[in-house]
């Protein structure tokens, strides 16, 4: 699967964007990792942990900017970014016992999160902070 290219999901708020470029770093790490031959298992984990530890991180961050900008849309980014949580908390537990089929789940998950995510919901609160700038 191809590499996801950060610079597609640019929201020109660069804190916002070095957050995302790291998420899609993390990402594809994982998708590269899952493809090789002698792909390991105890790898994927460690990457899948890093992956949930930097996005609990970038949603607190990414909540707080928009509480700054009194982002109207708030509520309901918290309730999108539980369910992406809630999401990883599954594939993290379920990785320890089916391997390489969670991996490719998480791959395919993270890389549509990405994608509908950051260009759909986040482009929202970029546009609202843009248009109160």
């Amino acid at each position: 699967m191809k590499a996801i290219d950060p610079r597609l999901l640019y929201l020109d708020i660069p804190e916002m964007d070095r957050d995302h470029e790291q998420l899609v770093s993390i990402t594809n790490k994982i998708s590269a990792m899952v493809e090789l031959p002698e792909f390991r298992l105890k790898d994927f984990s460690k990457e899948l942990a890093q992956l949930k530890q930097y996005t609990i991180e970038h949603f607190a961050r990414e909540e707080a900017y928009m509480a700054r900008i009194a982002y109207p849309g708030l509520a309901e980014h918290k309730i999108q970014h539980a369910r992406i949580m809630e999401e990883l908390a599954t594939l993290a537990a379920e990785g320890s016992t089916k391997g390489a089929k969670i991996a490719l789940s998480q791959r395919l998950f993270t890389q549509v999160w990405l994608f509908e995510h950051i260009s759909g919901l986040d482009g929202e609160y970029a546009r609202f902070a843009k248009g109160k700038a």
